[in-house]
């Protein structure tokens, strides 16, 4: 592959993935594109001997780099791949080679991974060779937090935490959060919000953003077992929980950050306070929360009252009072619930099924069922199966 091919190939790379790149001949000098002097030594600090290496990766926060050795014929040449930002961690704007680039729309990949990739992507293109992932090595320009031991991180977290006025609140903050959702009192949610942009920093990661992506893990996993506490089922909860945390790659600004962390208290607030259990008492919930995710097993009343350490004899008249039916009448009507989803979903047969929830045999499970739903196991799936599977 001769120069002008390559540039070619640079040039159309570019109007495909608009990461910068720089080729520079043997002797370090840029042939393509042309660049200021004044650029140039920034530049060619990145232009170092790569030994028997065919690509170096450099991260020089908040940016990485990489240098691809090209061979064809008997010239050599440089290929500087860079700057690249990680999304979230590179700044809004930057100029480069009289160029505005701008954040989101060129320059970012969305993980360290990614850029590793890419620069697979690119060597394979240049050289026709396949690069693999263990051929990649990374040099650190500028030393960060990956280096410091637990230990050290701790020493200056507390360090921060004393130095920081600010800081101090944040416990009583989580208070105050955690006790607002449990009342449903949004206005007060709403409140705290606009405090915590002035009073909420402790800084968890190397940027801002990172740091409160975070702290939104740490408050949904505080959220998901608020709600579970209240009655919300647990698969409800942590469907809730994992979605939330999986939409936290649209988020790239601090502004972006607040509003979604209010939303996801709003929906906590809202799968906590419109379920069927936001009246009952906290020992009502424990034992439906206990039963619900025991359900596959053989619960007890004895078990329960274990459980809770509470005498079996107030706790079946507590669950009596608050949910109109016994507790025994409740687990079986949660297996029997369970066993529609694989009557529908599953081809196990009504043995496998009574064994799988627990019951004394098939035809008890039978005598349930029909007892529970009004028809037998057969005639249910008989019936919805066609619609089910629609």
């Amino acid at each position: 592959m001769d120069q002008s091919a390559i540039i070619k190939l640079m040039d159309l790379l570019y109007k495909k993935y608009l990461i910068p790149m720089i080729l520079f001949d043997s002797s370090n000098n840029p042939c393509h594109p042309k660049i200021t002097w004044d650029t140039q030594p920034a530049l060619t600090k990145f232009i170092v001997p790569a030994a028997d290496r065919p690509v170096l990766l450099f991260n020089d926060f908040p940016f990485m780099y990489a240098v691809l050795n090209i061979h064809t014929g008997s010239q050599s040449f440089s290929l500087l791949v860079g700057p690249c930002g990680l999304i979230g961690q590179a700044p809004d704007r930057f100029v480069f080679h009289s160029h505005a680039y701008h954040y989101g729309i060129h320059y970012t990949k969305e993980t360290i991974a990614a850029f590793e990739e890419f620069v697979q992507l690119l060597h394979t293109i240049f050289t026709h060779e396949i690069l693999q992932k263990d051929a990649l090595h990374w040099i650190y320009q500028k030393e960060t937090h990956q280096h410091k031991t637990t230990d050290h991180r701790i020493e200056e977290s507390l360090y921060d935490r004393r130095m920081q006025e600010a800081t101090f609140d944040s416990y009583q903050f989580e208070l105050r959060y955690t006790e607002y959702i449990k009342r449903n009192q949004p206005e007060k949610i709403d409140w705290l919000f606009k405090k915590m942009q002035e009073t909420y920093q402790v800084e968890l990661a190397g940027n801002e953003l990172e740091g409160l992506k975070l702290k939104f893990s740490a408050f949904v996993a505080i959220l998901t077992r608020i709600s579970i506490d209240e009655g919300v089922p647990i698969n409800q909860a942590f469907s809730l929980s994992d979605a939330l945390i999986q939409g936290l790659f649209r988020i790239h600004s601090a502004d972006e950050w607040h509003t979604y962390m209010k939303e996801a208290t709003y929906r906590f607030m809202k799968l906590i306070h419109q379920q069927p259990l936001a009246g009952k008492s906290m020992l009502v919930k424990q034992l439906i929360n206990y039963i619900d995710s025991h359900v596959y097993e053989r619960v007890t009343v004895e078990e329960l009252a274990g459980y809770c350490d509470k005498h079996k004899t107030h706790l079946s008249a507590l669950f009596k009072k608050e949910m109109g039916q016994t507790i025994h009448s409740y687990i079986q009507e949660r297996k029997i619930n369970e066993s529609k989803h694989l009557l529908l979903f599953t081809d196990k047969s009504y043995k496998e099924i009574s064994m799988l929830l627990s019951f004394a045999s098939q035809s008890h499970f039978i005598q349930v069922f029909k007892k529970t739903a009004g028809v037998t196991p057969r005639e249910y799936r008989s019936q919805h199966y066609a619609h089910s599977i629609h």
